[in-house]
């Protein structure tokens, strides 16, 4: 669902993801009969396992762990940069896993207020305006993390692959 492939991005490990579904269902569920549409019902359960997410990292005495490698590699190609010219070699397939790996491992590592808003508007194609109305921020404010998120993930990520130091945002 989307709701998992969000907690999933946030750096939730599979049992955290499932309980946090879950609950985010049963929490819908129970808001039925006082569910007023002012946003689009995506964005109330996004808020829902946003909250949940908050919860569960204040009670986590640790790191989040590390995400899992995607079950599709090409997942965020998009967020690398990186267009495709037909199927890749074995050694390109390889290292794209590899920067892919590197890049959800540097996600995770942002802190909670950036990644968040990283999240919601590169993996979930949120808009900022319903981004700021969901975290209750201004739009500014999700403009300004979104901003020092990216400059974060280009310097963490320069270290490693120096040819994305230069790309734009």
């Amino acid at each position: 669902t989307a709701v998992s492939r969000f907690l999933r991005h946030l750096g939730c490990g599979e049992a955290a993801v499932e309980d946090m579904t879950q609950e985010t269902l049963i929490r819908l569920w129970s808001a039925r009969g006082s569910y007023e549409e002012r946003a689009a019902l995506q964005t109330y359960a996004f808020t829902i396992a946003h909250n949940l997410w908050r919860s569960y990292l204040r009670h986590l005495s640790t790191v989040p762990p590390a995400m899992a490698l995607p079950a599709d590699p090409d997942e965020l190609d998009r967020l690398l940069l990186r267009p495709h010219h037909g199927p890749p070699s074995p050694e390109a397939h390889l290292l794209e896993r590899y920067r892919t790996f590197h890049l959800r491992q540097a996600i995770v590592r942002l802190p909670w207020r950036q990644r968040i808003v990283f999240v919601l508007a590169q993996m979930e194609g949120l808009p900022y305006a319903q981004i700021a109305s969901m975290l209750q921020i201004a739009e500014g404010t999700v403009k300004s993390r979104m901003h020092r998120a990216i400059r974060s993930l280009q310097t963490e990520l320069a270290r490693d692959f120096p040819e994305l130091s230069g790309t734009e945002e």
